[in-house]
């Protein structure tokens, strides 16, 4: 069975964080060609100097996919250069840390538009992209742990998340018969380059001690996680959810130990 990034490209939006690069890294060395989207034309700088050396295989762009018009602008962009769609990895994503008292309108639309309905418009255009080219495509959207559970200062996110599982779940079931499959990836606390701040420590001290692996997840763990999901391998999962971290929330780690018998 060949694999779907032999039939199209890859593309990756929010692919110009440390997960999104990654993820495109992973699909690179496997051989796919690879379209990189993110929002700030510095990072898509950054994102073409860090994947250099595969070449023409990669493509980098700066757009903002808060409309459903820039989606379809991005996509036709991308299908113009290096054809149809194969895989699409919905990784475009924003946080900010607001009780819910400080939360504002515009900060919602922001953050809804960027974490939720980049991803649906996304995946429906691509989705009939792939069934009008008989491809049987792949689409993998980035959630969160926040999908299934909640922690202060961070409601909209973890909403958005737990939408997007959702989504998840009702575009394999609308897509399925096509031979597209649909899942997420739900990365737990992801560690970062260079030297954390304070506040970034403090909060991945907790996670580790209260993981049974006992260390965060890198963005490596969650880039294999997604190329798995988009392999030949995998053309039997649909509609599912891989929690990649480390355990955090598999159950209470940190739960009283009952003394030895």
């Amino acid at each position: 069975m060949a694999e779907p990034w032999t039939l199209g490209p890859v593309l990756v939006t929010g692919g110009t964080g440390e997960i999104g690069l990654a993820i495109a890294r992973a699909f690179l060395e496997r051989g796919a060609r690879a379209a990189v989207v993110g929002t700030r034309a510095e990072r898509v700088q950054a994102a073409r100097a860090s994947l250099a050396s595969f070449g023409e295989r990669v493509l980098e762009l700066a757009a903002d996919l808060r409309t459903a018009a820039e989606v379809s602008r991005t996509i036709d962009a991308v299908e113009s250069r290096v054809g149809t769609i194969a895989v699409l990895v919905n990784c475009a994503g924003i946080n900010f840390n607001l009780a819910i008292d400080e939360v504002t309108e515009p900060d919602y639309d922001h953050l809804m538009a960027t974490n939720l309905k980049s991803a649906f418009f996304a995946s429906q255009l691509a989705g009939r992209r792939m069934i009008a080219a008989g491809i049987a495509g792949r689409i993998v959207n980035i959630t969160s742990g926040n999908y299934r559970y909640a922690r202060p200062n961070a409601a909209l996110y973890a909403a958005s998340k737990a939408a997007l599982e959702m989504l998840t779940r009702s575009f394999a079931i609308e897509l399925g018969a096509h031979g597209i499959t649909v899942n997420a990836v739900a990365p737990g606390l992801v560690a970062r380059a260079g030297e954390p701040s304070p506040e970034f420590a403090r909060i991945a001290d907790y996670y580790t001690a209260n993981s049974p692996l006992g260390r965060l997840v890198r963005p490596d763990d969650v880039a294999a996680a997604v190329a798995y999901l988009a392999s030949a391998q995998a053309s039997g999962i649909t509609g599912e959810t891989v929690v990649v971290d480390g355990g955090f929330s598999a159950g209470r780690y940190d739960f009283p130990r009952r003394s030895q018998r």
